[in-house]
């Protein structure tokens, strides 16, 4: 499956979040295994695919918007996965 696939794909998840306010740990895994698969290349080539990042800009803009729909359970494991994100994307400036 492709990257932007599991982030906004049919049932990717950032769709399981918006039509179904669950938070999909089997795509968020992937997605996460997705990233530290292809960290160490892109921090040894300086470059991240536009594809990738896009998805990646898309994935923690809505994470960390949250929705006024979400349980509390949800929007606390969207938060924790947005800082998740964050500080893998951060570890390509060390």
């Amino acid at each position: 499956m492709r990257f932007s696939d599991m982030v906004v794909g049919k049932s990717g998840l950032l769709v399981e979040l918006r039509c179904h306010n669950s938070f999909n740990e089997k795509v968020y895994m992937d997605i996460t295994n997705y990233l530290h698969q292809h960290l160490p290349e892109w921090k040894q080539t300086g470059f991240i695919p536009v594809a990738d990042a896009v998805s990646i800009f898309n994935l923690i803009d809505a994470l960390s918007g949250g929705s006024r729909f979400w349980c509390e359970e949800v929007a606390l494991r969207a938060e924790d996965a947005t800082l998740e994100i964050q500080e893998m994307m951060g570890a390509l400036e060390e």
